[in-house]
């Protein structure tokens, strides 16, 4: 089955060369993904993540336009896919991709939930791949990468040179001058930032530019200021409401 599914995206891939998008309000893609958060079909536990992801303001912030193709960098369960599903709308595109390891973890769960999710076809401008960065059958052909809250892990578990092969992995199937839409839990020098799931924003920010990305721009969005930065993200009234740091930036045209 995770095969095919790898079929299927080549068999779905369209590659265009411009950046030509709908010219439409920011109410409009508002409305379509407001519209979202209550739409059936829904992960049960989307609603709960809601309030801390902000997810109007997040798509704003890093300029998601209608028509986009997005690739929904390990995907999880889906809930960011739901978002820039809506945030694209009918006339863009999201690949949703989720690593083999991914794909494994917690008895399977983030796959089962992904699948229910575009059970029936509910997003039909989803295309979901289980396939390794290293591997993705995409080049410079995405207007933006959103990559939500996981680079610690590579950071942490694999180190810098292994974090910084990730994102060139990604640049290479973006195209020249698109976006890198990216996020993470803030954490502090002196803490055990593995165990607590967390990265320092500074090292986050040289990992996005030794990886050849130009930063354009920063947000607190979805900061935290009761957020010490002491206790593991999944601690009790602290899920989903982390101090967590926005990042905007683009690979270069040359």
């Amino acid at each position: 089955m995770i095969k095919s599914l790898t079929r299927l995206l080549v068999i779905w891939m369209a590659v265009s060369a411009g950046h030509c998008f709908a010219d439409e309000s920011d109410d409009a893609m508002a409305a379509r993904i407001k519209a979202q958060l209550t739409a059936p079909g829904r992960d049960q536990y989307d609603a709960a993540k809601d309030p801390g992801r902000k997810p109007i303001e997040t798509m704003q912030f890093f300029d998601v336009k209608a028509g986009m193709t997005v690739l929904d960098v390990i995907a999880g369960a889906g809930y960011n896919t739901e978002i820039l599903s809506a945030a694209v709308g009918p006339t863009g595109t999201v690949y949703a991709q989720n690593s083999h390891f991914v794909v494994r973890l917690i008895g399977g769960a983030h796959h089962t939930a992904m699948l229910g999710r575009l059970e029936g076809d509910r997003l039909a401008n989803v295309k979901y791949m289980v396939v390794d960065t290293e591997d993705m059958p995409l080049e410079s052909a995405i207007d933006m990468a959103f990559w939500g809250m996981n680079l610690h892990d590579i950071y942490n578990n694999d180190g810098e040179a292994a974090a910084i092969e990730f994102l060139t992995h990604i640049k290479i199937a973006m195209k020249p001058g698109a976006v890198l839409a990216i996020g993470d839990h803030v954490g502090i020098a002196g803490q055990d930032n593995a165990e607590l799931h967390r990265i320092e924003s500074a090292v986050m920010l040289e990992l996005i530019s030794k990886a050849g990305f130009e930063i354009e721009k920063t947000s607190d969005l979805l900061g935290n200021p009761d957020d010490d930065h002491t206790q593991s993200v999944y601690a009790d009234g602290l899920r989903y409401n982390t101090d967590r740091l926005l990042v905007r930036a683009r690979r270069p045209l040359q």
